[in-house]
């Protein structure tokens, strides 16, 4: 074997080797980045970040440069849970269970990362940002469309109708003093106004 061939090799072998290094490491990042701003809120700052991911700072800096653009990467992330979230239940519940679960389901979710919120308001609307959200909005229009096509969501809501009564259900959800059961039961009631009208 060529001398000059096992030193291309080595190289091949240790830049594949960084290369898993940084994934792992972004990855780190991101986990730690979530968890810090679910509990701190967005003033969490990349030091406390850096110690629950376990790398030192300059590491958070050299995958994210700003905050902004760790703010981006977690809307990313979390708007393409929900379009995977979307496309599982579509494989795995009738029409309208599916679509009504996942409109539970993220209602649920924001309820326990409100904090969550406000790094989306800060991760503005960079084209990475607007991808996520098409794809999010394509896989809850699929649902939408198979709900009412089937006949059980009413044919006179569009998606921009969801979002709206999604966003409602978090005010009802936020409401003080409310138990689980009454914001279970709020939140039923309303979805329950998503079927059609009984003839």
């Amino acid at each position: 074997m060529r001398p000059d061939y096992q030193i291309e090799r080595r190289r091949a072998v240790n830049d594949r080797a960084l290369r898993a290094d940084a994934r792992d490491n972004r990855a780190k990042v991101l986990t730690a980045a979530r968890s810090a701003f679910e509990e701190l809120g967005p003033e969490a700052n990349l030091r406390e970040i850096a110690r629950r991911a376990g790398v030192a700072q300059g590491t958070v800096h050299r995958h994210f440069p700003t905050k902004q653009a760790l703010f981006s990467a977690i809307a990313v992330d979390r708007l393409k849970e929900l379009a995977e979230l979307a496309r599982a239940l579509d494989t795995q519940e009738p029409p309208g269970t599916a679509f009504l679960a996942f409109v539970s389901k993220t209602v649920e979710q924001a309820r326990q990362n409100r904090s969550l919120a406000a790094v989306f308001a800060g991760a503005g609307s960079d084209s990475a940002v607007q991808t996520a959200e098409q794809e999010m909005s394509t896989a809850l229009e699929t649902l939408l469309a198979q709900a009412q096509a089937d006949g059980t969501i009413r044919d006179d809501i569009d998606l921009a109708d969801v979002h709206a009564i999604t966003a409602a259900l978090l005010a009802v959800d936020a409401y003080p003093a409310s138990s689980d059961t009454d914001r279970s039961r709020r939140i039923t009631v309303v979805l329950d106004g998503l079927r059609p009208r009984r003839s």
